[in-house]
């Protein structure tokens, strides 16, 4: 690796588009990866976002490299993990993008519990230079995001030589990774256009036909309105208003709402009403107005379809704009709604939060190379050995999964192991122990 500070960087465009332009602020030494460069990019596109005290960064190797617990979002942080240890035939370099509420360590210790048996080692260790991104705003906007994702992959392509990298990006980090790879730009913001740099891109629980949890399920948002700062709990509610009928509070600063304080700018650009294809659950509070909009017993809600209006219904856009023709798209789904500590998913068959059919949707003219769905919850899709092992084939040269189910089947597949009525029992008791702790 070339360790370079203070200069601008950039990289030849393609086509006549204008490349990434960016800064390194420092390189710095670091207790997980080999190394951590800061990446500044001054643009106007980029903010200083408002950070919710469950939104600030909490590790200290984090904070120090950003200088703050709330950083710029022109800031982003690039962990490098390594030589790889598999002496063969040189490989694809590899960025990982990490989701809502996450950082670049989450590709090193998945489990969160110490035990270090992350996606990076595991790339490394088949021999691929291994990348991943930290952003500033854990929340924040999706086009921010992408322009960041141009920004990392330049530099690896700098420091390794390569003229492609290949993108294994999970959950909300899927949406960015699908912007910098496709012709979606959001109106008056001068972002980098696609570079043709990216070989192929993993998906992994990406939102890809859009979540609607939190409306779905409003019970959830009993958790989210506790007064505490818990990390698990950094996420909007569906609701403008809670209380008991008159008598209402605000509690609109948690939402979605764009007036401030905007805690979640990213997160109505992953909305979409699904409750077509997945009927609510009227066992819910107010599962009506909250959904569709409206005062009810216990809170107002503007409904989902504002704040799908209000994010520039960006899954539609993306729905419409499949990634480059030459950007090869692998799709990896989960089918166990068992995710420690919160609500699961119960009116359909997911992975704890993305239903299985959100997951594996991409819009026709998609270069779709594999797909599966694995019974795994959401994070276990990264975490757990049998994920990573469909990852780690899913970046090999050769074309991948020949295996692999059509999307019909395997959503057919997933809809035949899902049995509601195993689901909705333990997860209305979820919500009953919820709403008795609020």
């Amino acid at each position: 690796m070339r360790i370079r500070g203070n200069k601008t960087l950039g990289v030849p465009a393609q086509n006549g588009a204008s490349a990434a332009r960016y800064e390194i602020a420092r390189t710095l030494p670091s207790d997980t990866w080999e190394h951590t460069e800061v990446i500044h990019d001054r643009d106007d596109i980029f903010v200083q976002q408002e950070f919710h005290p469950r939104t600030r960064h909490r590790d200290p190797e984090i904070i120090r490299a950003f200088q703050s617990d709330s950083p710029h979002s022109g800031d982003a942080l690039l962990h490098y993990a390594g030589p790889p240890t598999e002496k063969g035939p040189k490989k694809t370099p590899v960025l990982l993008v990490h989701g809502a509420n996450k950082n670049g360590n989450f590709f090193w210790d998945p489990k969160e519990d110490g035990s270090d048996q992350g996606l990076a080692q595991r790339l490394r260790e088949e021999g691929h230079e291994t990348f991943a991104l930290t952003f500033a705003h854990n929340q924040d906007d999706n086009f921010l995001w992408a322009e960041q994702i141009a920004n990392a992959i330049a530099e690896i392509k700098r420091d390794t030589g390569a003229d492609k990298v290949d993108l294994v990006a999970h959950s909300k980090g899927c949406v960015a990774a699908r912007i910098y790879t496709s012709q979606v730009r959001k109106a008056g913001l001068e972002s980098t256009p696609y570079q043709g740099d990216v070989r192929r891109m993993v998906l992994v629980g990406g939102p890809n036909k859009g979540v609607d949890y939190i409306f779905r399920h409003p019970s959830a948002n009993y958790a989210l309105l506790q007064n505490s700062d818990e990390a698990l709990l950094n996420a909007p509610v569906s609701w403008e208003k809670q209380g008991t009928f008159p008598l209402f509070r605000d509690v609109s600063d948690q939402g979605f709402s764009r007036d401030e304080p905007n805690y979640f700018p990213g997160q109505s650009q992953l909305l979409a009403d699904l409750s077509q294809e997945f009927p609510l659950s009227p066992s819910e509070p107010d599962w009506l107005t909250t959904y569709e909009g409206g005062t009810g017993f216990v809170s107002v809600s503007r409904g989902i379809q504002h704040y799908i209006e209000e994010g520039g219904d960006l899954n539609a856009k993306l729905n419409e704009n499949p990634p480059d023709a030459n950007v090869e798209v692998a799709v990896l789904a989960g089918s166990r709604a068992n995710i420690p500590g919160i609500l699961n998913e119960y009116t359909g068959p997911s992975d704890g939060l993305v239903f299985v059919s959100s997951a594996l949707t991409m819009p026709e003219r998609t270069n779709v190379v594999a797909q599966q769905v694995l019974p795994l919850h959401h994070k276990a899709l990264i975490s757990d050995q049998s994920g990573q092992d469909w990852i780690v084939e899913a970046l090999e040269e050769a074309p991948p999964h020949s295996d692999s189910p059509t999307l019909e089947a395997a959503i057919a597949q997933s809809v035949r192991e899902w049995e509601s009525s195993q689901k909705q029992a333990p997860a209305m008791d979820r919500v009953e122990k919820v709403k008795s702790e609020a």
